[in-house]
């Protein structure tokens, strides 16, 4: 899915996912591995899922709003 958004960027394309680090207790969605550690992803996996698939960190804000992250993406120059 990664490399799909990947492709579906225009030419200097940004993407930014607003999501919340996972809560203790919380199990994931069906069919999401546990690596997820339940509802919402961690920033750090979304980073590192991201950037193996050719996109760059722009930018992160982590103290967007009812405790979610921002990071904002760009793929590098084709």
């Amino acid at each position: 899915m990664d490399a799909s958004l990947f492709r579906a960027l225009r030419p200097g394309g940004l993407l930014a996912i607003i999501d919340e680090e996972p809560r203790a207790g919380t199990k994931p969605p069906e069919g999401v591995t546990e690596n997820r550690g339940g509802h919402g992803m961690p920033q750090k996996l979304l980073v590192e899922e991201l950037t193996s698939a050719s996109f760059q960190v722009v930018q992160t804000v982590n103290d967007w709003p009812n405790h979610c992250y921002c990071s904002v993406f760009r793929e590098p120059s084709r």
